[in-house]
């Protein structure tokens, strides 16, 4: 047989059909690389966020100003401590450190708004007193104050007693100075009903998730809660002024 004669048409159309694979190619490898960047990109943020963001802390001063504030109060120190999830945010020698800054801080007032241990973790006899002993080693000059968590458990109570912690769940308490000047303190913990009537008073309210205050009809001047902290561990220290 002869060999098969091709036109220059057909030719072109060849050509063409190659050119538009080998585009196509490139094209197909452009958005695989996008792709892995982006999966990439996601992959790392996720294990920065879940292995070492939520086990940092950080100490931020606030100054707060009122009027309302008794001036025996000013320079008052309140340190706030929320969801250490202990076991999966925390861990026993990341206590120790939170602990060392604590001592640091010295705070007049500590408040506690909940989540001591994650509900993925079983805490054994050892886990139970390390963090007994840690609540009952922050140091304080006026009061230690706590509320429960939606993700605390039974072992709340066995944790925080004898640490000198109030537990404030569903109660108003009354803070005095040397003065015998009054700042309300309410605590509302998780699945509380508050129905606290309350004085004029400047007040405090300390909640564990700050998006359920709405359904609570309480005066406050000042709310410290946790819950919405994205797993970090923060010290508020505040001091109060006029």
């Amino acid at each position: 047989m002869g060999d098969v004669m091709i036109s220059r048409e057909e030719k072109n159309k060849v050509y063409v059909e190659e050119i538009n694979k080998e585009k196509t190619k490139k094209v197909l490898k452009f958005f695989i690389r996008i792709f892995i960047l982006l999966i990439t990109i996601f992959a790392l943020i996720f294990l920065y966020s879940y292995f070492i963001e939520t086990k940092s802390f950080k100490t931020n001063d606030y100054v707060i100003k009122d009027n309302l504030i008794p001036s025996g109060f000013s320079g008052t120190k309140i340190l706030h401590i929320s969801d250490i999830l202990y076991g999966e945010t925390i861990k026993s020698n990341e206590l120790d450190k939170i602990q060392n800054e604590i001592k640091l801080i010295n705070p007049d007032i500590v408040i506690f708004t909940g989540n001591i241990v994650s509900k993925n973790y079983s805490t054994s006899e050892d886990d139970i007193n390390k963090l007994k002993d840690f609540f009952k080693e922050i140091p304080y000059k006026i009061g230690k104050y706590a509320i429960n968590g939606d993700k605390d458990t039974s072992s709340f109570d066995l944790i925080m007693d004898n640490t000198e912690f109030t537990i404030i769940n569903n109660k108003n308490i009354v803070l005095y100075n040397e003065k015998k000047e009054i700042i309300n303190l309410v605590g509302i913990g998780y699945n509380e009903n508050n129905n606290l009537n309350l004085d004029d008073n400047y007040t405090i309210t300390i909640i564990n998730n700050y998006d359920n205050f709405s359904k609570y009809n309480i005066k406050t001047n000042l709310v410290f809660a946790g819950h919405n902290l994205g797993g970090e561990m923060r010290l508020f220290n505040l001091p109060l002024f006029l």
